[in-house]
């Protein structure tokens, strides 16, 4: 027979699995979503559409290549950026 102890052991180990566990697949939903998130956002990149990247500066779309892209911030001022910085697209 187990003791007052025991009991009370195997009661929290069990609370704690049960914890865990809900944690566990709440993170895995919220990676599911954000990994959605940004493979529609990456194939809705399109030449003339306003992105802002992780960093926050803001331009225009010129060029979409495979792993980067072209991007103007500024009148005449182009630069190569990698695909996967851009955090949402303005327009």
């Amino acid at each position: 027979m187990l003791n007052e102890i025991g009991r009370t052991s195997l009661v929290v180990l069990a609370l704690l699995t049960i914890f865990i566990l809900i944690t566990q697949i709440i993170s895995y939903r919220n990676v599911k979503k954000q990994k959605k998130r940004f493979s529609d956002l990456h194939q809705a990149l399109r030449p003339g559409k306003e992105v802002m990247l992780t960093d926050g500066i803001f331009g225009k779309v010129k060029a979409v290549k495979d792993d980067y892209l072209m991007l103007e911030i500024a009148k005449d001022v182009v630069i190569k950026v990698s695909r996967y910085s851009i955090s949402e697209i303005i327009e």
